[in-house]
């Protein structure tokens, strides 16, 4: 008992770190720029009919929500682990009664505790927006951005495993947009590998249970149909996935971190 909780605290304390860290270089000013930007659309879309406006200002600040959050998360799970590899402070943190496990995992929770304020944060700012140009309040709202928020815990936790498997920065960064861009065509990639031929085909086939699913969290199309979007099965069974491809993707990074040598 007193070991599990000794784990949770250094986690929590490693977490609390990350936090601090990326809400110091990042979260801040990755805030000011959501903001401006979608003031600056609202003002460009004044000129469009009232339902068109808000339409297109709904969906332009959920996509480009989604797209600030996953440019903190694939850079701060690329370079939270690399940097300090490249630095070695990784040594003077692993030399302290922290295990790589531990480590891993403060990293990845502190990372998403960041995310997940910020994105809080530019929802906030976009809802104020909305809200001046007359929307009426849904609350499947709050599921969509539930859904990004999901999305880009998979993404983190797939990046952190990219972090580990690459040499470089920049290597991780690729590896991990790849996953991303893959993960949103993932039934046209079933498509090709069943059109493939020969030896390419098996090959290819443990591709789609690698590859996020990403599309099973794309709700933004049914928003102005809040009845055909069941909240308990649908947040059910994305949190689930979401849960169990992150666990598998920290699970084989710990593995993998725990057979570096530091």
């Amino acid at each position: 008992m007193g070991i599990t909780m000794r784990r949770i605290q250094t986690v929590l304390l490693l977490s609390r770190n990350v936090f601090k860290e990326q809400i110091r270089i990042r979260a801040f000013q990755l805030i000011l720029i959501f903001g401006g930007v979608v003031l600056y659309a609202a003002l460009l879309l004044g000129a469009l009919a009232v339902d068109e406006e808000i339409r297109v200002l709904f969906d332009f600040g959920l996509s480009f929500l989604e797209l600030m959050a996953l440019v903190t998360t694939v850079f701060g799970a690329a370079t939270s682990i690399l940097k300090e590899m490249e630095l070695k402070t990784i040594y003077l943190i692993l030399t302290r009664p922290v295990t790589k496990s531990e480590y891993l995992l403060g990293r990845f929770l502190g990372l998403m505790l960041t995310v997940f304020l910020s994105m809080l944060s530019m929802s906030l700012l976009h809802l104020s927006v909305l809200f001046l140009k007359g929307w009426q309040w849904n609350s499947v709202y709050v599921l969509l951005i539930l859904m990004s928020y999901l999305k880009i815990y998979v993404i983190g936790a797939a990046g952190i495993l990219m972090a580990i498997l690459s040499t470089s920065i920049l290597s991780a960064i690729a590896l991990t947009s790849i996953l991303w861009t893959l993960g949103h065509f993932l039934t046209e990639v079933r498509f090709l590998i069943q059109k493939s031929q020969g030896i390419a085909t098996w090959l290819l086939k443990p591709l789609p249970f690698l590859i996020p699913n990403l599309q099973l969290f794309n709700l933004r199309d049914r928003w102005e149909a809040p009845l055909s979007i069941h909240w308990g099965p649908t947040l059910g069974v994305t949190l689930g996935y979401a849960l169990l491809y992150a666990a598998a993707c920290l699970l084989v990074a710990q593995w993998l971190f725990n057979k570096k040598e530091f």
